[in-house]
């Protein structure tokens, strides 16, 4: 189950890159997949600013099973991003029908994420119930036992080997119907390819280029695992890239920072103030490779999107700039026309730069926005400008700019008039979910009170009589949704007797919830939503809130009724500060 956004078409990067073998050892399989045009698949696999003081050895942590205590400082640095310019995803509302009776496509479902922690696989042993048979592989070949005395050279088969068969059932050339025993059988293979990394690079017998090699098994087994919702690889990783960032073996250190320019980017979309020039500095290091570096250029291009839709558009160009210089004379036409797109145009930043000054500045003329979004539609008639506005409509509407939210939306429906187009479809979708927004406002905690709750104990509008509430929607198939409890535990910590937090879980049946809560204490109870495991039906209470992205938090004030939707965090703090002040400064009864 997941969420489906309007603001482009990346996807998890180091999912992508490294399940598609692009970050590859001596001897493994590369991709053949190519990067869309000015929407590449880029996107780090956890979030947040490291703790020199909570950096451990990666290998400590795997063999431990290590997790942060969720709502703790660090549990913020290791989720996976928050999706702000995720798109190509399903949603939580469903599939929805637009106006004219047509209804806008959600696409397929995928294999439920993974729990999060981890232990190091003692095999590659498959668990019951699932096929021996990867693909075309021979019978037997997904049973290899990770033997104690395979020597540096039987390891470098091995992991060549598990590279093959973790691609094969990436792209789906299996016996697997079952997406959770697709998902089983992935987490098994991947947690033996760390295991098997490990000892090849502190194998006494091992050369210096099969250490490195072990090393970035290593880096690729922690990705893959942090992208499938392991919250303890997240860490594992981060600290792991920290410690290679000066490697002197340069794919071992290229390596790393493209890691850290993930980290860095979710750090951003986390709101860390020093995000924006870490993403710049670490981009400034990177130097360009002497074979095609595909995950590079898509890291780069990533980091540049980002930037530029938070109307960073300096930092943005810097980034362009150093793609550019990097690859974009590359003797590999390949490499020199992915550099190209990567880098984008600027047909957008005049629309970026408008929208930042006008979240800025209160007093930015309607009819300028006017002028140039009517100019884009024109110019871009395309999904890339649709999921662009959507975005800008989303900032816009978090920013209470709701005469400029309207005016987007005309444009959009003017400039694409085709009922039957997906662009059409896409606009009619993303409207009905602001609608479903402003409804909600004045909804009573009293209707949800009848809902089950994760705990089964049930939580009563009395409980929570004269507080501000805080709401957090959130799935563990979902991390990022997770993302925003260090600022609601802060905020709480601030007015413990006037503020409390009550979750609004989103989980499919089939999610893992279970184990989830007995390895972290939330610290707040949950009402539980279920939704449908192959998004064929929304989520009830998703679809009644217009959510479209996490995270996002519901704000209800001292009446029990909604007062407001926070979906940035941005404004987060200044409503719930503005509600509080309203209760203090309220004249006592006499």
């Amino acid at each position: 189950m997941r969420i489906r956004l309007l603001s482009g078409k990346s996807a998890n990067a180091l999912f992508v890159v490294l399940l598609s073998a692009v970050f590859v050892m001596p001897g493994c399989s590369r991709s053949d997949s190519e990067p869309s045009p000015d929407a590449p698949d880029a996107q780090a696999a956890a979030a947040g600013e490291g703790d020199d003081a909570l950096i451990r050895s990666a290998a400590e942590m795997a063999a431990s099973g290590e997790e942060p205590e969720v709502g703790s400082d660090s549990f913020s640095q290791q989720t996976t991003p928050m999706p702000a310019t995720i798109g190509d995803r399903d949603d939580l509302a469903g599939r929805r029908t637009a106006p004219g009776g047509s209804t806008a496509p959600s696409p397929p479902d995928s294999p439920a994420n993974s729990p999060p922690g981890f232990e190091l696989a003692e095999s590659t042993t498959i668990p019951a119930g699932i096929p021996e048979m990867i693909g075309t592989a021979e019978a037997g070949t997904a049973q290899r036992e990770l033997r104690d005395d395979l020597t540096p050279d039987a390891l470098m088969t091995y992991l060549e080997e598990s590279d093959r068969d973790m691609e094969m059932l990436a792209r789906g050339r299996n016996q697997l119907q079952d997406p959770n025993q697709a998902n089983q059988l992935m987490q098994q293979l991947v947690k033996s390819k760390l295991q098997a990394s490990v000892r090849l690079q502190d194998h006494a017998d091992a050369t210096a280029e099969q250490r490195t090699a072990g090393l970035r098994g290593r880096l690729q087994a922690l990705s893959h695992l942090s992208a499938m919702g392991d919250l303890g690889s997240a860490k594992a990783l981060e600290a792991l890239a920290r410690e290679n960032l000066s490697s002197p073996e340069a794919t071992i250190a290229g390596d790393s920072r493209i890691v850290l320019i993930g980290f860095a980017i979710d750090g951003l979309r986390a709101g860390r103030e020093s995000a924006a020039q870490e993403i710049v500095s670490l981009i400034q290091g990177m130097k360009a490779s002497r074979t095609p570096d595909i995950p590079a250029v898509l890291m780069m291009a990533e980091a540049r999107q980002v930037l530029a839709n938070y109307g960073l558009i300096d930092e943005s160009a810097q980034v362009r700039e150093k793609i550019l210089a990097l690859y974009g004379n590359s003797p590999d036409k390949m490499i020199a026309q992915v550099a190209a797109d990567a880098a984008g145009t600027a047909k957008y930043d005049s629309a970026r730069r408008l929208l930042g000054e006008i979240l800025e500045n209160e007093n930015v003329a309607l009819a300028r926005w006017t002028e140039t979004v009517t100019d884009l539609v024109r110019e871009a008639p395309e999904m890339n400008t649709v999921e662009f506005l959507g975005t800008s409509a989303l900032q816009l509407e978090a920013a209470r700019r709701d005469a400029f939210v309207e005016e987007t939306f005309r444009i959009l429906a003017d400039g694409f008039s085709e009922t039957d187009s997906a662009t059409a479809n896409e606009i009619a979708t993303a409207r009905m979910a602001m609608e479903a927004r402003r409804d909600v406002i004045g909804t009573s905690f009293d209707a949800l009170a009848n809902l089950p709750t994760i705990d089964g104990n049930g939580i009563s509008s009395a409980s929570v009589k004269g507080k501000v509430v805080l709401m957090p929607f959130w799935a563990v198939t979902i991390p990022p949704s997770l993302q925003i409890i260090p600022m609601l535990n802060e905020i709480r910590s601030r007015h413990p007797d006037q503020i409390a937090i009550v979750g609004m879980n989103l989980d499919s049946e089939q999610a893992p919830l279970g184990e989830f809560v007995a390895q972290n204490d939330l610290g707040f109870p949950s009402f539980r939503s279920i939704s449908s495991a192959s998004g064929d039906q929304g989520n009830p209470i998703a679809t009644k809130f217009g959510l479209v992205s996490l995270p996002f938090v519901a704000i209800f004030n001292q009446d029990g009724k909604v007062a407001a939707l926070d979906f940035t965090g941005m404004q987060l703090d200044a409503t719930v500060e503005r509600l509080v002040q309203s209760t203090d400064q309220a004249p006592e009864a006499e």
